[in-house]
């Protein structure tokens, strides 16, 4: 029975997480050939269009486009580019950059609020900043700080980036603060001709990052399995509080896991579509990182899927608890309030 209502669980959170038609960012400002991808359908960018979780924005030669956030925020695409919205729920609007560049202007985030940017291979975590961020044809990413801060995470390592400071973050290796201080496009460029160069190094690296991206969502699977098991039914709401405290961490790890296997996907998925007729050895090579990439997304999603589903029953259950301890009180005084009566 607990496991069919798991599964119910896990159902309702998927249909609320992955609901095609949830807006918050809209497209603000376009020139050019703009596409946005919806559905596995190609559409027309204009100006006011809104955006939901899933959709992708892929701009052409000379064409830019401009989104704008909720609180007024801005993510200026610059030509050449393809993002995804990653995620818009539980106060967050957060966007993959599959392959381009982006710079991004946001404002000072709320209590509560979430802004992040992913790569195929870093987690930027915004703070309330002006920066730009570049990646290459090899997922190679690259930061560059205009103005404020953010921190840079993959599973390698973390850094802040500051005013003024560039960070380079590479497959399967940790972000660094670097004191090269190329523009993001001109970064790009140099690093897309040494990637179709040695194609076959970069693939080596990203079997690497793939594997300890498996690994650590093997771990996680593992560490759900206890969460399944432990119970969300229990009576003593500070228990639970300080449950969901816990369990809130686990989710943010898991979420970014997901969205950087996902971000990492969809950028093999790019490198096969602009190389299948130019270069065979750099399809034939990530046409092998393919495979591992979809298996590795699909338990990746399966975990943020169930972990999402374990949080939503735990808050179900301390809303029953706090609602039962409501009425209990207001049961007593209902009682006191006899007794004076008479």
């Amino acid at each position: 029975m607990r496991k069919v209502m798991f599964i119910n669980w896990v159902l309702i959170v998927t249909v609320l997480l992955f609901a095609p038609y949830v807006y918050a960012l809209e497209i603000s400002f376009v020139v050019g050939d703009v596409i946005v991808e919806r559905d596995g359908k190609e559409n027309l960018a204009v100006v006011g269009m809104k955006l939901s979780q899933g959709d992708a924005v892929v701009t052409k030669n000379a064409s830019i486009a401009e989104l704008l956030y909720s609180d007024k925020s801005t993510l200026r695409i610059f030509e050449n580019t393809k993002i995804k919205v990653a995620a818009i729920q539980d106060n967050q609007e957060n966007v993959s950059v599959i392959n381009g560049v982006i710079k991004a202007k946001i404002s000072k985030l709320q209590k509560g609020e979430s802004k992040k940017v992913y790569t195929p291979t870093t987690v930027c975590a915004i703070r309330g900043t002006e920066f730009f961020v570049a990646v290459s044809d090899s997922s190679n990413s690259r930061v560059n700080m205009e103005e404020g801060s953010l921190a840079l995470a993959n599973p390698y390592g973390e850094i802040s980036v500051n005013n003024d400071e560039q960070a380079t973050v590479e497959v399967a290796k940790k972000p660094l603060l670097d004191d090269n201080p190329k523009n993001p496009e001109l970064w790009k460029n140099t690093a897309d001709k040494d990637f179709v160069l040695e194609p076959q190094k970069y693939a080596e690296s990203y079997n690497e990052y793939l594997s300890t991206l498996e690994q650590r969502s093997s771990m996680q699977s593992a560490e759900i399995e206890k969460y399944k098991q432990s119970s969300a039914k229990k009576k003593d709401s500070k228990k639970i509080e300080k449950d969901m405290d816990e369990l809130e961490n686990k989710v943010a790890v898991i979420a970014d896991d997901f969205f950087l296997g996902d971000c990492a996907n969809a950028a093999v998925d790019n490198v096969l579509q602009m190389y299948k007729e130019k270069k065979q050895e750099i399809f034939d090579s990530f046409n092998k990182v393919k495979e591992q990439a979809d298996r590795v997304v699909q338990q990746q999603k399966a975990n943020y899927e169930a972990i999402m589903a374990i949080k939503e029953a735990y808050r179900k259950n301390y809303e029953e608890i706090k609602g039962k301890h409501k009425e209990s009180i207001e049961k007593i005084k209902e009682e006191i309030n006899k007794v004076h009566d008479q």
